[in-house]
């Protein structure tokens, strides 16, 4: 690796430990380079994978960012939290999206690819509510599509709610998913915001870590998707999901109680 992309290593390790946000990269990178410099920020970082989240899922974020396909990102197992959960509020801009979650059941076959949609949906254990906490580490929000990538494609949090499914079930290609904030207007979608089928996502993951060697193992969770878009979040909300009636996931940010201090 580059001296510039240890830089950027150095600097994304220190935002996510807390350490101030990062400067965005000045000197261009190829995107093969920012997922190089995603793994090496999540290795230094310690804890091995928990599962993943697949960004970009729709052709007008895809086109927004200059790019043809999804982007990946890791998610450590302390990156996951159980429904219903209380968070500190954090100085950075926060956004949540309303995702459909899957679970694999059983590991992949190392160099499996092509995989097709079948291939995938047999493999599936479970399919959970989800809400995906999202957030930039940089000083500047206006970033490439490689840029965006190093910075782990902006993955914070995945908040795990009900399971819905104890297998893959055609039915969760399209069923209506609702974000609702506190004091505000429902975000009104559908897990067919996500390539057409959440499962096309979770197909797209498996076949390009199949591509780079790598596998889905069983246990693993992938967020695939935002089902409601973005919506960005004040310093403290009360946030909950409903996919279709069948189940629901909440999460609470608010400050942190002072030391000393009953909550």
């Amino acid at each position: 690796m580059e001296t510039a992309s240890r830089d950027v290593v150095q600097r994304l390790v220190k935002a996510r430990l807390g350490e101030g946000l990062a400067a965005r990269p000045v000197a261009p990178f190829s995107l093969d380079e920012a997922y190089a410099i995603q793994s090496e920020t999540l290795a230094a970082l310690g804890e091995s994978l928990g599962g993943y989240k697949v960004g970009l899922t729709t052709s007008a974020a895809q086109h927004a960012m200059g790019t043809s396909e999804p982007i990946a990102g890791g998610l450590r197992s302390r990156d996951f939290m159980q429904s219903p959960v209380r968070i500190d509020s954090v100085s950075y801009q926060r956004f949540a999206e309303a995702e459909l979650i899957v679970e694999i059941g059983e590991d992949f076959p190392v160099g499996s690819a092509p995989l097709s949609e079948s291939d995938i949906a047999r493999r599936i254990s479970g399919l959970f509510a989800g809400i995906e906490l999202c957030a930039s580490r940089y000083d500047d929000d206006d970033v490439t599509v490689a840029q965006l990538v190093a910075d782990n494609s902006n993955a914070e949090l995945l908040i795990v709610g009900s399971r819905l499914a104890s297998g893959w079930d055609e039915r969760f290609s399209d069923i209506p998913v609702n974000l609702y904030c506190k004091g505000r207007d429902p975000v009104r979608g559908s897990t067919a915001a996500v390539l057409g089928n959440p499962l096309r996502s979770v197909t797209w993951l498996a076949n390009w870590l199949a591509r780079r060697g790598q596998r889905l193992t069983r246990g693993q969770l992938v967020a695939s998707g935002s089902a409601t878009g973005i919506t960005d979040l004040e310093s403290e909300e009360e946030i909950l999901a409903d996919f279709g009636g069948l189940g629901s996931v909440s999460v609470i940010i608010a400050r942190a109680p002072l030391k000393g201090r009953d909550e």
